[in-house]
């Protein structure tokens, strides 16, 4: 056999890997800056890449760039502009990205940097849910069209909301009722239901509350008088017709006096169009707001009125006299002023359901004491309603107190789970492998089942065999199904619940350094406190499923 210069052999080649690096960069737009149970939330996004990012060992993370309450409409905001420099610095060469609506909205500007100026930078751009990577974007060009198709589209609900509230308003303007239901005492034609009629069931209810208010008794006291009547209030009564469904979140069945100023204080029963009291907007991302009285949309004498004007310009009086000395009063206590209402809508009397509204004490030497008072039993709506009310610095310290505890159990919590992750590295990919195996277990004897009765039919099996093999794929099936469903929930636990990002603890994890309670915070953590008597409450937590099912998951894997 001749032998072979090693002098001349060929080396085998060394396939050089690119170190990238890498910068990770989240968005969060200004109408989601703030929101509970944010799923996209900053930390979620970055959490997201981070676990992309470790899966690639060729992406080396240099620096996080973040943009809180910034829009994506423009590329203006402190964290691109920090990410530019460093880019033109040489200090980052890949950019990634959740996905493409983080890194813009604009879908021309976005396209640009995509297209021509990260590119020509020597950036490469990884959008992790768009499937788009521009180091094989040649090979997988579909990527960046679905991903900009995308941004079109979001462009396009925008700009359809924006031409339906343009529609409404032109409606509104043209004397047209565009609400759901009808104000009480009024309901829509049959004929036309964009006209209002009388609701003869309860015009003199209305008639009677606008004479009431106009001889000068409070609306408290209509609301009262009501009660003790057996009349249904508005709520109760669409209730009864069938018009809406019951809400578990909203018991009280009551009139109560709000409502008794809202009715006197609409043009509606003189017979004027009166919209536009809230508005709200997705094309603006605009939450649901009420509008000043001069902000309203008054078209006049476009129904018939169900009060004249001599009771409508009584009660007006009477209302704008109230109002006056509302603004003396708060005059005279202005000095004080008021501290921010922290559980505002989040107190809820345990008998009736309403909202405990909070009620300020001036003492004669100046000292204010704020307190939570269950309006239907303030007003002797509903006598069944036992008093209770809340000291609002005792709620605070308590508040605080439940907080702290949640926070202390929630660290361990978090220590608990990265030790597991660690110690379970690969959990994931076995369950996945598992749940791949039992969906080809079921499509087998799915495939196996389905032939049963040609068989049958061909005489290749008795009548017997058929009905014995075919009980035997059904349990077969069954079981396969059985144990596929128990997999994807201990999958989804995995994914859910057994992660720093659980939604629990990243909504807790953002307060470990507030010494009080906030309103922010009481928003973010709390669904509802329950109050049943005298500083006698229960919290409600938000996510407290997401709460109880990493307790209960860590507790089994410890056991």
């Amino acid at each position: 056999m001749p032998r072979i210069s090693r002098k001349n052999a060929a080396a085998p080649e060394t396939v050089k890997i690119k170190l990238y690096k890498t910068a990770i960069y989240a968005r969060l737009s200004v109408e989601d800056s703030g929101k509970k149970d944010n799923g996209d939330s900053i930390e979620n996004q970055v959490y997201l890449v981070e676990q992309y990012i470790s899966q690639n060992p060729h992406l080396k993370v240099i620096s996080t760039y973040m943009d809180n309450g910034e829009t994506g409409v423009n590329f203006d905001r402190p964290g691109f502009t920090r990410l530019m420099n460093d880019i033109k610095a040489g200090k980052i060469d890949c950019i990634v990205v959740k996905d493409l609506s983080r890194f813009g909205r604009n879908y021309i500007e976005t396209g640009e940097y995509l297209d021509k100026i990260l590119p020509f930078m020597g950036v490469r751009f990884i959008s992790i849910n768009d499937s788009y990577d521009s180091e094989t974007a040649d090979s997988n060009a579909e990527g960046l069209i679905v991903a900009l198709k995308n941004l079109i589209n979001d462009a396009y609900v925008k700009d359809i909301s924006g031409k339906i509230i343009s529609s409404v308003k032109t409606r509104q303007q043209n004397g047209d009722y565009v609400s759901g239901l009808a104000p009480y005492g009024y309901r829509r034609s049959e004929e036309n239901g964009r006209k209002l009629v009388i609701d003869e069931e309860v015009a003199d209810v209305v008639r009677d509350i606008f004479k009431w208010r106009s001889e000068g008794m409070s609306c408290f006291m209509i609301a009262r008088k009501l009660n003790e009547k057996g009349i249904s209030s508005p709520y109760k009564r669409r209730i009864e017709k069938g018009w809406m469904k019951d809400s578990t979140h909203y018991r009280n069945p009551h009139w109560q006096g709000q409502m008794i100023k809202r009715i006197t204080d609409s043009p509606m029963y003189i017979g004027h169009m009166t919209q536009g009291r809230t508005v709200q907007s997705l094309h603006d991302g605009m939450p649901i707001k009420r509008q000043k009285p001069s902000d309203w949309i008054i078209v006049e004498n476009t129904h018939t009125a169900l009060i004249d004007m001599e009771t409508w310009e009584k009660v007006k009086a009477l209302r704008e006299k109230t109002i006056a000395e509302n603004e003396k009063t708060k005059g005279k206590y202005a000095h004080i002023g008021n501290n921010n209402n922290v559980f505002k809508s989040i107190l809820i009397c345990d008998d009736c359901g309403s909202k405990l509204v909070r009620y300020k004490g001036v003492s004669n030497y100046g000292g204010v004491a704020y307190t939570y008072i269950c309006p239907v039993r303030t007003q002797n709506l509903d006598m069944t309603c036992t008093n209770k009310n809340v000291r609002e610095k005792d709620l605070s310290e308590l508040i605080y107190q439940e907080v702290s505890k949640k926070i202390e159990q929630s660290v361990e919590l978090e220590k608990l789970i990265t030790r597991l992750n660690k110690r379970n590295g690969g959990t994931k990919e076995t369950l996945q492998a598992k749940i791949a195996e039992m969906q080809r277990k079921i499509g087998h004897v799915s495939e196996l089942r389905a032939t049963l009765y040609e068989s049958y039919v061909d005489k290749l099996l008795s009548e017997t065999e058929y009905i014995e093999m075919k009980a035997k794929y059904d349990s077969d099936a069954n079981r396969y199904k059985t144990q596929l469903e128990s997999l994807q929930a201990e999958s989804l636990m995995q994914d859910q619940t057994l992660t720093p990002q659980n939604k629990w603890l990243t909504a807790i994890r953002q307060f470990k350094d507030e010494r009080t309670v906030s309103r922010e915070m009481a928003v973010a953590l709390i669904d509802k406190i329950i109050v049943s008597g005298y500083n006698s409450t229960e919290i409600i937590w938000n996510f407290k499923d997401e709460l109880a099912a990493l307790e209960e998951y860590t507790k089994e894997v410890v056991a």
